[in-house]
């Protein structure tokens, strides 16, 4: 009888508490360590759609509507993922192809030697010439028929 008596009061309640523990505690705990946002929103989609299916109890359409457009939306998701994903390639073609040329032009302004682009920096520097350009005396008539609009003398 007392064998029994500490087996019931002692060591059973014993092994159930670390029973418990494992389980509502440990286990749980490593539960909520690999749980994510998207095992959630799977979770209660799928909770609705069983309640749905079940028909045990009235769902609102409202979460009915609720679960599609979170379809929907990875769907969406889905689509602006591939398509940032080429915009991001463009981006680095164009890029690339900006550094070749600047690469090009670099290479090209090393290459020339400092005497060609000191006469190229002159001849753009020089004045340019301030002689008056002489005026035409010739009209659509013929020659000698025409004379230049600055000649006439107003009365």
């Amino acid at each position: 009888m007392k064998r029994w008596w500490r087996k019931w009061s002692y060591e059973v309640p014993l092994v159930l508490g670390d029973a418990l523990w494992e389980v509502l505690v440990v286990q749980f705990a490593d539960f909520l360590s690999r749980l994510t946002i998207r095992r959630v929103l799977e979770f209660i989609a799928i909770a609705i759609l069983v309640m749905a299916f079940a028909q045990t109890a009235p769902i609102e359409l409202a979460f009915l509507f609720a679960g599609d457009t979170l379809m929907y939306l990875e769907f969406v998701i889905i689509l602006r993922l591939a398509a940032g994903r080429e915009h991001l390639q463009q981006i680095l073609r164009i890029a690339a192809s900006l550094a070749r040329f600047a690469m090009r032009v670099l290479r090209t302004a090393i290459s020339q030697p400092v005497a060609r682009i000191n006469r190229l920096r002159e001849r753009r520097a020089l004045p340019r010439s301030t002689k008056p350009r002489p005026t035409s005396d010739q009209s659509d008539d013929g020659r000698g028929f025409g004379i230049a609009w600055d000649a006439l003398a107003t009365a």
